[in-house]
């Protein structure tokens, strides 16, 4: 962290001069706010208590520390029973460069991980209670953490509220293929009927902006729409499109073990519980906007956080089940 701070390290996402708008807010020489999170550390500086290498340390923490705790804990993984996948989960947090990029200074990923990964653990308690009461106000409080991720990034809200309410939904291996194909037809209708030219227009900037390395799609042909999709899912989401050498890097790194991963929780999908349920159906309406709104390779990778988190939390989450009736067995 000191070695970026100090420009000694430089590396690059995309979306470098976030921290510098945000931390320009804070300190009142700028009055626009396009997100809570500057209103946030606005707050803090009113009280006296903001410092751009405090909160930079802070979400340094955060990232390092909290995050890998909390993923490990939303996974059912406890360091006497599950030791081997407990430091697996907790290594693949600490490995995950991007995420410690964003954690060098006062942007607003970590803290949005942060946030969702609290939602995530509210949401866990809320759908195993059996006390209606219980579940009723943890439901309420899911809902108060959807509306906090509403105000710092809409879609991301939008997705973990309305998986609140789609959690029913069932998985197995021949609903996975029935609801894929109903998925990709209800997405190219909404397009077809225009539902979705707010998103393909704001993508089309990219590429009219000259906003960096992008994938060049053209998502103004309705026909073309679901091959573009899936290109955009291969590229963003999977990491497929490799420019440099330092996407290399984090293809090896990040999107590897997310693949192994998610090739995992489908094959063992019918284990799907509900909260395991509405982590599916939170990955599905979340990256449908991004990989259909963005086209910004940079951006992607910031984007793609809480659908890789999803996807850790499924994994180990299944391991543990499934090494738990491995056990029983015996």
């Amino acid at each position: 962290m000191i070695l970026i701070q100090t420009g000694f390290l430089k590396l690059s996402f995309g979306g470098g001069s976030d921290a510098n708008y945000y931390n320009s807010y804070a300190e009142g020489y700028i009055n626009v706010a396009v997100n809570s999170w500057p209103v946030i550390l606005r707050y803090l500086n009113n009280l006296g208590l903001y410092s751009r290498e405090l909160i930079s340390y802070l979400l340094f923490f955060l990232d390092i520390i909290i995050i890998p705790l909390m993923t490990v804990k939303i996974s059912g993984l406890k360091i006497k029973d599950n030791q081997k996948y407990y430091f697996y989960a907790l290594l693949i947090c600490l490995m995950y460069p991007t995420l410690l990029f964003y954690s060098t200074d006062v942007y607003r990923d970590v803290f949005m991980v942060f946030v969702f990964l609290f939602g995530c653990v509210i949401v866990k308690k809320c759908l195993s209670s059996s006390n209606i009461f219980m579940f009723l106000f943890l439901f309420a409080l899911s809902v108060s953490i959807g509306f906090i991720l509403l105000d710092l990034r809409p879609y991301l809200g939008y997705a973990f509220l309305l998986s609140l309410l789609l959690w029913r939904i069932s998985f197995n291996k021949k609903r996975i293929i029935f609801f894929c194909i109903l998925y990709f037809l209800i997405l190219f209708l909404a397009n077809y009927i225009g539902l979705l030219d707010e998103l393909t227009e704001y993508r089309a900037g990219f590429e009219d902006g000259g906003g960096g390395s992008t994938l060049g799609l053209n998502f103004s042909n309705p026909v073309m729409f679901i091959p573009n999709f899936i290109l955009s899912i291969l590229g963003q989401l999977f990491g497929l499109y490799v420019t440099n050498p330092l996407a290399v890097i984090l293809f090896i790194i990040e999107t590897i073990p997310f693949l192994f991963m998610f090739i995992y929780v489908i094959k063992n999908i019918k284990l799907a519980d509900k909260f395991i349920r509405f982590l599916i159906i939170f990955f599905m309406l979340y990256g449908s906007v991004w990989l259909i709104g963005n086209d910004n390779l940079g951006t992607a990778l910031r984007l793609r956080f809480y659908n890789y988190f999803a996807i850790y939390i499924c994994f180990f989450y299944i391991l543990r089940l499934k090494s738990l009736s491995i056990k029983k067995g015996h």
